[in-house]
């Protein structure tokens, strides 16, 4: 067995790493030294890292250096189908065996365990609990039949045809039809146009049973695959099972060569133009696909291109969002910047746009200007110093978390160098490597980037389109000439910027004080109470080095409001961030924000307004400074409100056009009696919005901090805390009042309802059963029908998926509110074709019924107690959690001990206390079904109505 250690252990590699990378430019550089890379005697290679977050898990991969572009002409869709059938049967897990296996674990399908492959490559996900040394080996037992000792089992190969070709049919719609049309222009001559991963229907409905056992002989072999483990392991003994279970794979005798394909060069510009009925926006993508072929990099002169790269693609954009956040922003949105291209060894420099309404030639235009304003007269050395600052922070941040950083975060960088090759730094080695190439990076080369890249060869237009606009769409020679002659454009004028304050606030408020505290010691959270009467509570944590979370609260939200000022009151949180802080607008608080973390977010919705946030350590002042401003400071910008108008109205206008929106929508207005509230917004709604109104309505909302509860986790320092509190919280105004919401009447119907809603041109359906009513709010009844929720799922995966295979994916889920009053909603929901509709909703019902009636066992149960309490085990230990569990337990007045006591509750759980939730509130006579067929469908039925 051969062995590579990647710990740089000479002093020459230790000398290396002390002078200037520019006179050795073309050293390899370093490795993690925390990662262990190996190679077995087969060509087998692994990657190991020991790392302790979260505890008690392990994230393994399997990737295979494989994928849909090495099929053969009979197997187009194959290398996706052998993935699924990884999951059907393998020597030591017969048929569906391999999911009931690991779903025992404690793992969910289709979230914990999962695959997918791509052109390239198929990757296999597997995360597992190792407290139980079993489990490690049972995890080696998988991958390994996974890696060589699939079955393939004819009866098993038929019934997943059906599973393919329904998430086949998940892919239908406009951006389809339109890709069919585009990429054989575009990607002429190009293997990938022929191979999408998801296959052709007439091969996966009648290929040779032996064509995909084939591609897994050819592909599935050691010099291809890598296993990446990531977790709470010892890295010596992980190797050793590696080394047992994977050292036996063979080799074919006569391996076929492993191509890597790319896309050939070509002359001149290929232009593609598509429309749809159904697209839901206009957008233009030019791409300079640069000629020849580079291979990704493992030296300091790679990581050095790859940076000065980043840095123009950060520059380039924040010039293309200052357009877009201009008074009559030329289009919806653009992209510029350089990276890989469709193919191996190719880069491209892309410029996306996407187009306002019909205003092809002006997004086109404004785009390519603001390119031709770079290549002609550069960045400012302003915009360079604020990129490099907020390089800095990001790499400071980096470092700070580099211990605290979670498996499944690490093992994506590790599967990303086998598949890709690259730079595989830790930390420390980044910032090594960092100081010595950015002094060297000058403003003059970045400016000259793109010169280089902008060609009149191998150029690509693509156009997407909604057919209603599509007349506008320039032709291929305008759009063509319009590129060429840009660059004799003598109207551009250099970027000019305007000096921005230098602080936030001139001097801080008078501060309040901090009038009552208590901690509670089971929790760790503290409750402070302000002398403005503002509630505060804070639980520190050591999860993050840097980080602090926000959520603050009251009640009231535009329930407070008439229908005839709803439109403003639920759009006043978003305009008037739009409209920036203070003295600076949205783009200069951006620029100011530069190499600081800090952000406030503030929202107004049915019955709550609040903020969100979150801060490093450093920048915790300019956070408060943040959240005191959303309170106290509203700008008023009517530029910036109209721009906010034109691409929200614009953006809903085009999204309108998507069916299962169209469907969602009729499906909302049906379940809630066409309530004003659940309307969809539309042009005409957002010309009801009043810029006057919208600002009075959030001064109101924000006009009573001491009606506010704050909640804090993270690295929180309690002293220097308090003082940020008094200074920037406690001096909020206050009324000495509370507010409460009012009830809007927002119900579900009642009784039992069905209806089809004929939308969109594909052979597809949607199915949604909603069952709802009052309910019993508390956390056990939320546990009971949880529970429910995820044994259902299960068992439909079981029948409507694996035995009929008539879906690709089906669930249940459960959601309760305790405000504006107690209620429920359990919904059970899947895809499907349209003339299987019938018999899934009946299989579905039917495994409702059966639980409802006790007819599942106590392993279905243990299987969702498992995973409850494996994902509870991970939750507690994340801010996010504590913010979130926190701001409700708030809201719903639940005592917040609670919060740790998830795996007490989970194991409470019990099949007759699940039984008896489940037939005192999920009744049939309280059911809506719908169900989105074809348009078709509904002019087929009424010429039926018309004969009969």
């Amino acid at each position: 067995m051969k062995r590579t250690s990647q710990r740089l252990s000479t002093i020459w590699a230790a000398l290396l790493l002390l002078l200037p990378f520019h006179l050795f430019p073309f050293q390899q550089l370093p490795t993690d030294p925390d990662v262990l890379i190996g190679k077995l005697d087969n060509g087998f290679t692994y990657y190991l890292r020991s790392n302790p977050k979260p505890e008690n898990r392990i994230e393994f991969r399997l990737a295979v250096k494989a994928g849909s572009i090495v099929e053969d002409d009979d197997q187009l869709g194959l290398a996706h189908f052998t993935e699924h059938m990884l999951f059907n049967g393998t020597k030591n897990f017969e048929k569906n065996e391999l999911v009931d296996f690991l779903q025992k674990m404690g793992l969910e399908f289709g979230g914990d365990l999962n695959a997918y492959t791509s052109f390239d490559e198929t990757v296999y996900m597997l995360p597992i609990p190792s407290d139980k040394p079993e489990n490690v080996k049972n995890a080696m037992l998988v991958l390994s039949d996974w890696a060589h000792q699939a079955t393939f089992d004819n009866e098993e190969i038929d019934k997943e045809r059906g599973v393919v070709m329904e998430e086949w049919r998940l892919r239908l719609g406009a951006y389809e039809r339109m890709r069919q049309q585009i990429w054989p222009i575009t990607l002429a001559g190009s293997r990938y146009a022929e191979r999408l991963p998801i296959g052709e229907p007439e091969i996966l409905e009648n290929f040779e049973y032996d064509a995909a056992k084939r591609f897994y002989r050819d592909w599935y072999r050691p010099d291809l695959m890598a296993l990446i483990a990531v977790g709470d392991f010892d890295v010596a003994e992980m190797e050793q099972m590696i080394k047992e279970y994977f050292s036996d794979i063979k080799m074919p005798e006569k391996p076929r060569e492993r191509i890597y394909y790319t896309m050939p060069d070509f002359e001149g510009t290929r232009v593609a133009i598509a429309s749809d009925d159904e697209a839901t926006s206009n957008s233009i993508t030019i791409n300079f696909i640069q000629p020849g072929e580079k291979e990704t990099g493992n030296t300091f002169a790679d990581l050095r291109e790859s940076l000065v790269y980043s840095f123009f693609s950060q520059m380039m954009n924040q010039r293309l969002r200052e357009l877009v956040q201009s008074e009559n922003p030329p289009f919806q949105y653009s992209y510029s910047g350089y990276g890989s291209a469709l193919g191996k060894g190719k880069n491209d420099y892309t410029i996306s746009i996407q187009v306002k309404e019909d205003k092809f030639t002006e997004g086109l235009l404004a785009a390519i200007r603001e390119n031709e304003r770079v290549r002609r007269f550069g960045f400012t050395q302003g915009e360079l110093d604020r990129t490099l600052a907020s390089f800095a922070n990001s790499l400071d941040r980096f470092e700070k978390e580099a211990d605290k950083r979670e498996s499944w975060s690490l093992v994506q960088g590790y599967l990303n160098h086998f598949l890709n090759g690259g730079p595989l730094l830790s930390a420390k080695q980044t910032r090594e490597m960092a100081e010595q190439i950015i002094p060297t990076i000058t403003l003059k080369e970045i400016n000259g980037l793109l010169d280089s890249w902008w060609h009149n060869d191998n150029r690509t237009i693509e156009v997407q389109a909604k057919t209603e606009n599509a007349a506008a769409i320039p032709s291929a020679e305008e759009m063509t000439a319009l590129l060429d002659a840009i660059v004799e454009d003598d109207s551009i004028e250099p970027y000019e910027e305007e000096a921005i304050a230098s602080a936030l606030m001139d001097a801080p408020p008078k501060p309040g004080k901090i009038v009552a505290e208590q901690t509670n010691e089971t929790t760790g959270i503290t409750h402070i109470t302000l002398s403005n009467g503002a509630e505060v509570f804070i639980k520190p944590t050591d999860f993050k080095n840097d980080e602090v979370r926000m959520t603050a609260f009251s009640f009231g939200g535009t329930s407070l409001y008439p229908d005839n000022v709803y439109w403003s009151a639920s759009n006043a949180a978003a305009i008037v961030n739009e409209m920036g802080i203070g003295d600076f607008s949205a783009i200069d608080l951006g620029k100011f924000l530069t190499g600081k973390t800090a952000s406030v977010q503030p929202y107004i919705n049915s019955y709550e307004e609040g903020l969100s946030g979150f801060s490093s350590v450093k920048d915790l002042e300019t956070f408060f400074q943040l959240l005191h401003l959303r309170f106290t400071n509203v700008r008023m910008d009517e530029s910036a409100f109209n721009s906010w108008l034109s691409r929200t109205k614009n953006l809903y206008v085009n999204f309108s056009a998507s069916p299962d929106l169209q469907y969602s929508v009729q499906r909302q207005r049906f379940m809630y009696d066409n309530h004003p509230r659940v309307e969809f917004p539309s042009a005409e709604s957002f010309d009801k919005i009043e810029l006057d109104k919208a600002v009075q309505i959030y001064k109101e909302r924000f006009a009573n901090g001491g009606d506010f509860k704050f909640v804090f986790v993270g690295n929180v320092d309690m002293p220097s805390f308090r003082k940020y509190l008094e200074t920037y919280v406690a001096s909020l105004p206050a009324k000495g009042s509370k507010e409460m919401y009012k009830d809007l009447g927002l119900r579900i119907i009642s009784g039992k309802h069905e209806k089809n809603i004929y939308v969109g041109v594909d052979d597809k359906s949607q199915v949604n059963i909603t069952f709802s009513g009052d309910f019993d709010y508390n956390l056990e009844n939320n546990g009971l029908l949880n529970a429910a929720a995820s044994i259902l799922s299960n068992k439909m995966i079981e029948t409507l998926r694996e035995e009929m295979g008539g879906v690709y994916g089906a669930g249940a889920s459960f959601s309760s509110s305790q405000y504006p009053n107690s209620t429920f909603s359990f919904s059970i929901s899947f895809p499907c074709k349209p003339e299987n509709v019938d018999k899934l909703v009946q299989a579905a019902i039917q495994e409702l019924e059966n639980i409802k009636q006790g007819n599942f066992t106590q392993e279905d149960l243990d299987k969702v107690i498992n995973a409850r309490k494996q994902n509870f085990e991970e939750q507690i230990k994340q801010n996010s959690y504590w913010q979130s569990m926190i701001a409700t337990y708030l809201k719903t007045g639940e005592d917040m001990e609670n919060i740790l006591t998830g795996n007490e509750r989970a194991d409470a759980i019990t099949k007759e206390a699940i039984v008896a939730a489940l037939n005192k509130f999920v009744k049939e006579d309280n059911m809506i079904k719908t169900v989105k067929l074809p348009q078709n469908q509904k002019a087929e039925l009424q010429q039926e109505i018309k004969k009969n």
